[in-house]
């Protein structure tokens, strides 16, 4: 199914050998359907990609959270995602960065680790309704100003921050976030400015997703939707609590309906 057409279609199917001489060599499998335009090249870079990661190359995304990450036209990212601390060269972390490749060459205005003060959709984050104790739904209030990426902050401004994102993704969500990535249940008790931007970064991820998941919902039959909870072993959508129930609920409610605009 692919834009509300049903479509026949088989996959391509690439296996990568890479070789280090004096070492070993290791496969990896890549595969994509073959009605996408650039089935060959997806495939045979999943193929390569898995194959350096048998050398260790890499690996370590493996460990990394998925987020969500808006694409432009060109389906590159509209907004630099930031790193944890962890996962960045000292030297960056210091500010030094490479000279941009536009015309006057001068640096780039955006650092790792540093977003715009505004969110790349430039519009409110709409929740959807969610059994949180308050049964409010969000899309106006103090979250809305919180909606963009997690820069370098003041304790006070994260905990704002990250207090205000609550009415944006349910309070279930919200104190689930805390939970599983700062073991606390405030975020005034996280210590580690890292551990916050992190906490901050996942709950605008979920706001995100949320807005994906309302934009599939308005062009996709109900019953195609229950099936997909059901299958997914959640009741209701207010039921969704965690990152990865809502990333495969809408993937792959995306999937069946065609996406409107292009994400990641």
């Amino acid at each position: 199914m692919k834009k509300g057409e049903s479509l026949l279609s088989g996959k391509e199917l690439v296996i990568c050998t890479v070789t280090i001489f004096g070492l070993w060599s290791h496969s990896g499998t890549g595969e994509e359907w073959a009605d996408d335009d650039n089935s060959v090249t997806s495939a045979d870079a999943q193929a390569f990609k898995r194959a350096c990661s048998c050398f260790g190359l890499g690996r370590y995304f493996y460990d990394v959270p998925a987020i969500w990450v808006d694409l432009d036209q060109n389906r590159q990212p509209a907004k630099t995602p930031v790193l944890s601390a962890w996962a960045l060269p000292e030297n960056w972390r210091k500010g030094m960065r490479p000279r941009a490749r536009n015309s006057d060459e001068k640096p780039r205005a955006e650092l790792q680790g540093k977003g715009p003060k505004e969110g790349n959709d430039g519009g409110q984050k709409k929740a959807i309704r969610r059994r949180d104790g308050n049964n409010s739904e969000s899309g106006h209030g103090p979250a809305e100003k919180f909606n963009g990426s997690s820069g370098t902050n003041s304790d006070d401004e994260l905990d704002q921050r990250i207090v205000g994102m609550e009415k944006a993704v349910g309070t279930v969500f919200y104190r689930n976030i805390l939970q599983e990535y700062g073991r606390v249940n405030q975020p005034r008790l996280i210590r580690d400015a890292a551990v916050k931007q992190k906490v901050l970064l996942m709950l605008e991820s979920v706001t995100r997703g949320i807005d994906r998941l309302e934009a599939v919902l308005k062009r996709i039959d109900p019953n195609t939707v229950q099936a997909l909870l059901t299958k997914l072993q959640v009741s209701s959508l207010g039921q969704i609590a965690d990152i990865k129930t809502l990333q495969h609920l809408v993937l792959g409610l995306e999937e069946l309906s065609g996406p409107a605009q292009p994400h990641a």
